[in-house]
């Protein structure tokens, strides 16, 4: 719940061996911070209980320590707190750090990089196919729902929200919205008092979010925050409660190819696809890295300056041409996973164009080892990986 976190969580999936008491457990984590991790576990430590574990990091390294059980939560996901020796503390803060600044991109590329085919995988990623027949029914409006139907499968096309939280802020300029007060009349006063003094307005249609690689797509309801982010709204057994948003969701934009809430233009996919990497307005200059990490609250900028692109300034280039355009860009971002190398390059915006394709993709320049990618974040099954191939058409994409 809001404003009950010491540390901003980020949720990313690392290998993880728990080794309780009753021996070991190999597990993966749902959300980590610095001060712990949260992680599904078929059989539940009693909480209080110490134990060791070891995370394997992407690039292979593994981190080790002592967790405690904290939080025991339905459906079988526990809480852990931390302490790490002071040889692995540095290799935790620094993860965790590189999260805070570039994870959405980098979650998506981590599955990328250690998946077995990974333009179809990073394809897939965006896909989501459930039992959502009611839902989509409710939203499009076209029939009542049919409860011999109600198990059918939707098929929906999910899109990044942006690590400043653009698509949040789109669909609050675009749509309705409501006070606190109206939003949350029926929740206990506690709730409601949060409200009053943590946000500004509600939308009054629900999202669709898929809020972790494994958790399904489900309908919210939007908040903003007076401190700068946004929320939402999580009602059950009759009572309602407010949760933070990281900015590293997924959003629905179409079920079964038809368009829903919010109902993004190209432009606007556009723009919230721009909106790449994490800023915040508490972030300045510093003459030399800190000992420890600064805690603060975690905010998504509220003056971000998005990266505008002119589709019409364009300039096509060769393989040598982009791989000299990449050598001279000024930021690149690099990680390593095992033995490979991914490489990022977000100033420097590309075109493909692929006869089999349909339209044009559009993103930034990413280098995979020694092959040429694009990183897509607008067309064909975006987001994803595109390793550039014979006979692609590329333009680099001036901004303005």
């Amino acid at each position: 719940m809001l404003g009950s976190r010491r540390f901003p969580r980020y949720p990313v999936n690392l290998r993880l061996r728990l080794q309780f008491p009753s021996g070991e457990l190999e597990t993966t984590t749902d959300e980590i911070s610095l001060a712990g991790f949260s992680a599904p576990c078929p059989d539940l430590p009693e909480v209080g209980t110490s134990f060791g574990f070891v995370v394997h990091l992407p690039d292979g390294s593994m981190v080790t320590g002592t967790a405690c059980a904290m939080r025991l939560a339905p459906g079988g996901s526990a809480g852990f707190s931390c302490e790490f020796s002071p040889a692995q503390q540095p290799l935790w803060e620094a993860f965790v750090q590189q999260e805070q600044g570039s994870g959405g991109v980098w979650r998506m590329i981590g599955r990328y990089a250690t998946s077995a085919g990974q333009e179809q995988e990073a394809a897939r990623s965006v896909l989501e196919k459930g039992p959502l027949g009611i839902l989509f029914k409710r939203i499009g409006g076209e029939k009542k729902p049919d409860p011999e139907q109600a198990e059918t499968p939707v098929v929906m096309r999910l899109h990044m929200v942006g690590e400043n939280g653009e698509a949040y802020r789109v669909a609050f300029e675009k749509h309705p919205s409501e006070a606190p007060e109206t939003a949350f009349a029926s929740a206990p006063p506690r709730v409601l008092e949060l409200a009053r003094r943590a946000v500004t307005r509600v939308l009054t249609q629900d999202v669709f979010l898929k809020r972790a690689p494994h958790a399904p797509v489900e309908a919210v309801r939007l908040v903003e925050m007076l401190k700068g982010g946004f929320g939402y709204i999580v009602q059950a057994a009759g009572k309602q409660s407010l949760m933070g948003l990281h900015g590293s969701e997924l959003i629905a934009i179409e079920a079964d190819g038809k368009p829903i809430f919010p109902f993004f233009s190209t432009d606007e996919l556009d723009r919230i696809a721009c909106d790449t990497f994490r800023v915040s307005d508490e972030q300045k200059p510093q003459a030399a890295a800190p000992s420890a990490p600064v805690v603060q609250e975690e905010r998504f900028s509220a003056q971000y300056e998005h990266k505008k692109l002119d589709s019409t300034e364009r300039v096509g280039c060769t393989p040598k041409q982009l791989s000299e355009a990449m050598d001279a860009s000024a930021r690149v971002q690099t990680r390593t996973y095992g033995t490979r190398t991914v490489r990022l390059y977000p100033d420097l915006w590309l075109e493909l164009q692929r006869a089999a394709w349909p339209a044009p993709a559009r993103g930034f320049a990413m280098e995979d080892g020694g092959s040429l990618c694009v990183f897509v974040l607008v067309g064909p099954d975006a987001p994803r990986v595109v390793r550039l191939g014979a006979g692609d058409t590329v333009f680099i994409i001036r901004d303005r």
